[in-house]
Parts: structure tokens; sequence; C-alpha cells
């Protein structure tokens, strides 16, 4: 793992290191992640997608880069609109990312009570939390 700090941002090599910041972000956040699992397609095991989201933070969605799959992460599909959907872009301006998602549980449960959508540019690295939502 090589995970760097340029000003502000992180920028790593892989999903280990958008684990770490993940981790981090969750804990500011007051809700830590107990589980985390990296995105692949479901149609061809792809891990390299589209980021999508509107702009209230109520979910999100995939899109494979290989075989164009979409997939709705977690219960966003209840409270997105396809219309309302933007591209998740880096700083970088580019738009492919591994995705990581990370599942914050009520105590003493798998009852979840925040998902962290993570994103590493496949351009150049930067490792970020893109989205989080209260799951309903």
């Amino acid at each position: 793992m090589a995970l760097r700090k340029k000003g502000k941002y992180y920028y790593g090599d892989n999903q280990d290191d958008l684990a770490l910041v993940l981790n981090d972000y969750a804990k500011s956040n007051k809700y830590p992640i107990d589980e985390i699992s990296e995105v692949k397609c479901i149609g061809c095991g792809h891990q390299i997608f589209k980021l999508l989201s509107d702009d209230d933070g109520s979910g999100a969605l995939c899109q494979c880069l290989n075989c164009s799959e979409k997939k709705f992460i977690r219960d966003s599909q209840q409270f997105i609109s396809l219309e309302e959907l933007d591209n998740c872009k880096c700083m970088c301006d580019d738009e492919d990312f591994a995705i990581s998602v990370g599942l914050s549980f009520y105590q003493g449960t798998k009852d979840v009570r925040w998902v962290y959508v993570g994103a590493h540019c496949s351009k150049c690295g930067m490792l970020g939390n893109y989205i989080d939502w209260n799951e309903r």
C-alpha cells in the first residue's frame, strides 16, 4: 500500500488504500465502518465503473465500463430517479473508478445504519468518499 496525501486529497494504488480513506472518513462521521466490500460487475466481473449519484445524496448507481450493466448500490433504486443522476468526476475530470461500499451497522446487529461509497480514480489514483447516506 502506498497511501499518499497531496494537499487535502489522498491518493493510492488500490482498493486497500481506499478502505483506509473510507474508514478514516467514517470515523469522523461518527458511524465507523463495520463491513467493506469491493464492487464487481455481476455480469462480467469487471471492477471499473462510472459512478452516478443525485444532488440529494440519497443513493448511487454504478455502470460497468466493460459490459454497461447498471447496478444500484444498496436500496438506492427506491430513492433516486435515473433522470436526475449525474456522473461523479474526479478532480482530474476522469469518471472511471474502482468502487468500494462501506457499511456501518447499528450496535449489536447487522442492520445497516450508514452507507459509504468510496471511489479510486483509475487515472490519477485519487481516493475518496463520493457519497454516503443514512440507510432507511
